[in-house]
């Protein structure tokens, strides 16, 4: 039988970055949250308006990928976590069952 070996502070430097990753896709995405362009920025251009709305869609679709970047990231992140604790209480487990005998 394979013994499993786990590099807890890898685990956690994973954790970690994946965690200020989430953060700053989180940042990112707050900065695209509700700006629409004024049509008049583009000049006198027949299409400001088209080009105008095309900008406020880029605007909302950025920022729903960004969050969404960030709630996935936040989930893998707990997910680590979880995987850390379940291996410190296996470990911890592990090592009450020799004190017993």
């Amino acid at each position: 039988m394979a013994v499993a070996k786990f590099n807890a502070e890898a685990m956690e430097q994973c954790r970690s970055t994946v965690g200020a990753q989430a953060g700053q896709f989180g940042a990112v995405g707050d900065g695209f949250s509700g700006h629409y362009a004024d049509p008049g920025i583009f000049g006198e251009l027949a299409n400001s308006g088209g080009l105008s709305s095309a900008a406020g869609e880029l605007d909302v679709k950025a920022g729903a990928e960004f969050a969404a970047a960030e709630k996935l990231l936040g989930e893998v992140e707990r997910a680590l976590d979880r995987i850390q604790g379940a291996v410190v209480d296996v470990e911890d487990a592990n090592a009450a069952s020799f004190r017993a005998v």
